[in-house]
C-alpha cells in the first residue's frame, strides 16, 4: 500500500488552486482561439501509485485512438500537462481551425494547429501561475502522439514523478458550440504540489494582512 504524502485537505486546495488559474486564463484563452463558449469542469484532483495509472484513463467511444499534445516546464515548478481528445473529435477541431473537411486524415497544417493550441492553453496555465505566486518557469516544446489514452498519459506521469507516487489534477475543457471536450490531464510528484501549496498559502496571507 503506498504511503500519501498530501492529505484531502491539500489536494482539495490544490484542485481548486488549479481551477482557479485555468478558468482565469486557460478558458478565456480557448474561447478566443476558437470563436465557442468553454466550459470547465474540473473532476478531481488525487494522489495515486504509479500502478493505478488505469484509474485515470477516460473511456473513449469504440476504443478510439486518441491525440495528445504534452507540454512540460521547469524552473521554479516542475509539472507536465497533457491536452488529449479522440481522434474523431481531433479532426473536427483542426477543420474549424484550418477550415479542412473534418472526416479526412490529420493533415499536417492540422496537426501543427493542435499543437499550437496545447502550447498556447499551456502557456496560459504557466503565466497565471507566475502571476500569482511569482514562479519563473520555462515550458517545453510540444510533443505531438497519436495512440491510446492510456500510453499518452503513461509518459508524463513517468517523466515527472520521482516518488511511488503522483499528483493528478484532471478537468475536461468543453466548447459548446463546437461540440468537443479537451482532456487535460496535469501531473506533478509530491513534492512539486506542495510548493504550488506554499506559494497559495503565502499570497492569500498577504492578501488577508492588505485587508487588516
Amino acid at each position: 500500500m503506498q504511503v500519501h504524502q498530501l492529505s484531502d485537505k491539500d489536494l482539495h486546495k490544490l484542485d481548486e488552486t488549479y481551477t482557479s488559474y485555468i478558468n482565469k486564463k486557460m478558458v478565456p484563452s480557448l474561447s478566443k482561439l476558437i470563436n465557442d463558449d468553454v466550459v470547465y469542469h474540473s473532476s478531481n484532483t488525487s494522489e495515486l501509485g504509479l500502478e493505478e495509472i488505469s484509474k485515470i484513463v477516460p473511456q473513449t467511444e469504440f476504443n478510439e485512438d486518441d491525440v495528445g499534445i504534452y507540454i512540460n516546464c521547469e524552473g521554479d515548478l516542475t509539472l507536465g500537462i497533457l491536452f488529449h481528445l479522440p481522434l474523431g473529435k481531433a479532426k473536427k477541431l483542426a477543420s474549424v481551425l484550418v477550415g479542412n473537411n473534418e472526416n479526412s486524415d490529420l493533415t499536417s497544417d492540422g496537426r501543427s494547429s493542435l499543437s499550437e493550441i496545447g502550447n498556447i492553453l499551456a502557456a496560459s496555465l504557466f503565466n497565471a501561475i507566475n502571476e500569482e505566486n511569482g514562479c519563473k518557469i520555462m515550458s517545453s516544446v510540444p510533443g505531438f502522439a497519436i495512440d491510446t489514452a492510456e500510453s499518452l498519459l503513461e509518459s508524463p506521469i513517468i517523466e515527472t514523478a520521482m516518488s511511488p507516487t503522483f499528483i493528478h489534477s484532471h478537468g475536461e475543457l468543453k466548447c459548446q458550440k463546437t461540440d468537443v471536450t479537451i482532456y487535460a490531464s496535469i501531473f506533478q510528484d509530491p513534492s512539486e504540489s506542495r510548493k504550488i501549496l506554499a506559494y497559495h498559502s503565502l499570497e492569500f496571507s498577504k492578501s488577508e494582512a492588505q485587508i487588516s
